[in-house]
C-alpha cells in the first residue's frame, strides 16, 4: 500500500493521483514524499530520488497553479527514475487532455509547438501527443463556447443487467419494474419543466443526449414519452447499447420523436466475454439490431472494450474489423477500467489485460486506415495501462454533443436520477450540480431538486 506525504498538504490529492498511475493495485509498500521550498525534492521509501525534470516557468498573468504543477511533473520524474518506466501520458492524470492542448495553444504557440511542450515538459509520448494533435484539427468549429447554449441531458437508470465492469447509476429492470412508470412521470415532468425554464430564460439547446443505463430498456410507450418531452430539431442521441432491448417499434419510435442519432454497443463479438461480462445479447443479436437502426437511416454510433478480461489480441482485432467492416459513422473504443463501484473491481481475482496496448494501438491504425479519424478522447482513473477512451468519426459525422461534453465548454442541463448538470461561465470556471442517485429519493425529493436546478442555472 503507498503513502504520500508533502509539505503542501493542498496537492496531496492530485500527488496521490501521480502515484497510483506507477502503483494502480497499491501491490507495493512504498512511501513517496515530496517537500518544496524554493525547489522540488522527492524520496521514495526515505531515499532522496535522483531525477530530470523540466518545470513550467510561472506566468504572473495566468490563474494556473505552477508551483502544483511543477511539484507534479517532479513527482512523476522521480518515480519514473525509481521504476524505470515512462507511462503513455506521462504526467498527466487529468480526463481530459486534450484541455491542455487547448491551453497551450491559446497562448499563441502553434499547435506542432504545444505538441512538443507536452512531450518535453510533461513527458507525454510522441504517439499520444499526435493523437491529440489530430483530435484537436477534428473538432474545428465544433468547440462552441456560449453561455446561452446548453446540451440537454435524461438519463434513464435501468437496464437488463449489470455488466461487470459498470459503476453508472442504473437498476435491473426485473428487480425495480414497479418503479419505471412513476420515474417515467416525473422524468416527462422534469423535460416538461426544463423547457418552459429554457425558454424563459434565453436558453438555447445545442443537442439532446438521452442515456443511461439503457434507454430501449423501457417500453416503446415509456420511451416515447421521454423522447417527445426532450425532442428539439437538434443532435438528438439516444442510447440503445443493448441489442437485446432494440425492435423495429421502438426504432420508429425513436425516428418518430426526431432522434438522429443511435448508439449499439456489442462491447465484444466473443460470445464467451459477453457472457463473462454479463451482457444478456448474443452476436447475432447486435447484428439483427444494427440492420434494424440502418433502415431508419439513423447515424449509428458503436462502442467497443479494450482489455476485457480473458480475451486476447485476436478476440479484440476480430470485434473491431468486423464492426469496422459494417461502416458505423462512429466507433468510440473505450480501455477497460476498473471503477468504484463495479463488480470487477470487487473481484480480487482480476488479472489486468497484457494486450491492452497492442488492442488500442490497432485500433488507431486501422480504423485511420478504414476512413475514421479521432475526434474525442477522455481518461478515466484506474484505466488499463494508463491508456484512454477514443472516439472515431467518419467524415461529416462528429458527434458534437460527444466534443462540447468532454471539452467542457458548454453547460449541460441534466434530468433524472444520477444525472449531473454542469454550468460554464466565460472564462471557463465551471459549476455542477448532481441529482440524487436513488430512483425513490428522486421521486420524493422531486419537486425541491427541480427548484435548486433553476436556481442554479438562473
Amino acid at each position: 500500500m503507498f503513502s504520500v506525504r508533502t509539505n503542501r498538504p493542498a496537492w496531496e490529492s492530485e500527488l496521490r493521483e501521480e502515484v497510483a498511475q506507477f502503483f494502480p493495485d497499491a501491490s507495493e509498500d512504498i512511501t513517496v514524499e515530496h517537500v518544496f521550498d524554493t525547489a522540488h525534492r522527492v524520496s521514495i521509501n526515505g531515499a532522496p530520488i535522483d531525477f530530470q525534470a523540466e518545470f513550467l516557468q510561472p506566468n504572473s498573468t495566468s490563474p494556473i497553479n505552477y508551483d502544483k504543477r511543477n511539484a507534479k511533473l517532479a513527482v512523476y520524474a522521480a518515480l519514473s527514475a525509481y521504476t524505470g518506466r515512462r507511462l503513455p501520458w506521462g504526467s498527466l492524470t487529468g480526463i481530459r487532455p486534450t484541455r491542455l492542448l487547448y491551453e497551450l495553444t491559446d497562448t499563441g504557440i502553434s499547435l506542432a509547438d504545444a505538441c512538443r511542450t507536452l512531450e518535453r515538459v510533461y513527458g507525454v509520448s510522441h504517439e499520444k501527443a499526435n493523437l491529440l494533435a489530430k483530435i484537436v484539427q477534428a473538432q474545428k468549429g465544433a468547440v462552441v463556447r456560449d453561455e446561452k447554449q446548453v446540451n440537454l441531458y435524461a438519463h434513464i437508470p435501468f437496464c437488463t443487467s449489470r455488466c461487470t465492469y459498470c459503476s453508472f447509476v442504473t437498476e435491473v429492470v426485473d428487480k425495480r419494474r414497479a418503479w419505471i412508470k412513476p420515474y417515467v412521470d416525473a422524468l416527462v415532468d422534469e423535460l416538461q419543466a426544463a423547457r418552459r425554464f429554457l425558454a424563459d430564460n434565453g436558453y438555447r439547446v445545442y443537442s439532446v443526449y438521452i442515456g443511461g443505463g439503457t434507454p430501449t430498456a423501457l417500453s416503446a410507450e415509456d420511451l416515447s414519452r421521454v423522447l417527445q418531452a426532450a425532442a428539439y430539431p437538434v443532435e438528438y442521441t439516444c442510447e440503445a447499447g443493448r441489442p437485446d432491448t432494440i425492435d423495429a417499434e421502438k426504432l420508429a419510435v425513436m425516428a418518430a420523436n426526431g432522434v438522429t442519432r443511435v448508439s449499439i454497443n456489442p462491447q465484444s463479438l466473443v460470445e464467451r466475454t459477453l457472457e463473462a461480462i454479463g451482457r444478456k445479447h448474443t452476436v447475432e443479436q447486435f447484428f439483427e439490431a444494427y440492420r434494424q437502426a440502418e433502415k431508419q437511416d439513423f447515424i449509428i454510433n458503436t462502442d467497443l472494450i479494450a482489455g476485457l478480461n480473458g480475451e486476447t489480441i485476436d478476440d479484440f482485432t476480430y470485434t473491431l474489423d468486423a464492426v469496422a467492416a459494417l461502416k458505423p459513422h462512429n466507433i468510440t473504443v473505450h480501455t477497460l477500467a476498473r471503477k468504484n463501484g463495479s463488480t470487477l473491481t470487487e473481484n480480487t481475482a482480476y488479472a489486468a489485460n497484457a494486450d491492452i496496448e497492442r488492442m488500442t494501438d490497432y485500433s488507431l491504425q486501422t480504423l485511420t486506415k478504414c476512413g475514421y479519424a479521432p475526434y474525442y478522447l477522455y481518461r478515466q482513473k484506474r484505466m488499463l495501462g494508463n491508456l484512454e477512451n477514443v472516439g472515431y468519426t467518419l467524415p461529416g459525422a462528429r458527434c458534437v454533443n460527444n466534443i462540447t461534453t468532454m471539452e467542457d465548454c458548454m453547460s449541460v442541463f441534466a434530468c433524472g436520477a444520477g444525472a449531473i448538470s454542469k454550468r460554464v461561465y466565460a472564462g471557463g470556471r465551471i459549476e455542477r450540480l448532481a441529482n440524487v442517485r436513488d430512483v425513490s429519493l428522486y421521486l420524493l425529493e422531486f419537486a425541491a431538486r427541480l427548484e435548486k436546478k433553476q436556481a442554479f442555472f438562473g
